[in-house]
């Protein structure tokens, strides 16, 4: 057994290292190490939303300065392309770190199983295309291309879904936690 003192929790390492493997195998998969990670320490290890949230980022960044450093001799990184996307993600971050400090830990929670079961949805979607890839099932191109633009819907809702509820509780939560006049 092992105590995490900050997340306030005591859990044994059976739990808590294949939990890490399988982040690690998912995020150098399909690159969604979080999407499996803070789920799981929420939900199998019953850590705290925002300690699960924090904890993600520092091995996301770990993680991500190795791939970045690894990628990047093999030339195979865009600096245009990235520096455009860090640009929007440093301003979401901040967002982000703000909102969590007036939002309920239980509607992260909600944002977080609402976009996985639309996501999940989403690639379900394509598992047809992938078997016809795979000369496994025998879909037209015309079927392939409906099913992938329905799948790309399905991903942008998820995305706009997540983005309302959370603008949504955290404008709640700065009219709760504003000083009435």
């Amino acid at each position: 057994m092992m105590e995490f003192r900050t997340a306030g929790i005591r859990v044994s390492v059976l739990f808590t290292i294949p939990l890490g493997l399988a982040t690690g195998m998912l995020a150098s998969m399909i690159a969604v190490g979080g999407f499996v990670g803070v789920p799981g320490m929420m939900y199998v290890l019953g850590a705290p939303a925002i300690i699960a949230s924090a904890t993600e980022l520092v091995i996301a960044f770990i993680m991500g300065l190795g791939g970045t450093v690894h990628f990047a001799l093999a030339g195979l990184v865009d600096i245009r392309l990235a520096m455009i996307i860090l640009a929007g993600s440093l301003f979401g971050i901040q967002l982000g770190a703000i909102g969590t400090t007036v939002v309920a830990p239980y509607m992260i929670k909600v944002v977080m199983g609402s976009i996985m079961l639309i996501v999940a949805v989403s690639r379900a979607l394509v598992v047809p295309v992938y078997l016809t890839q795979l000369e496994l099932a025998g879909l037209s191109e015309g079927q392939m291309s409906v099913l992938k633009t329905v799948s790309f819907v399905f991903m942008v809702a998820a995305l706009a879904v997540g983005a309302l509820i959370i603008v949504g509780a955290m404008i709640r939560g700065y009219r709760t936690a504003a000083p009435k006049p």
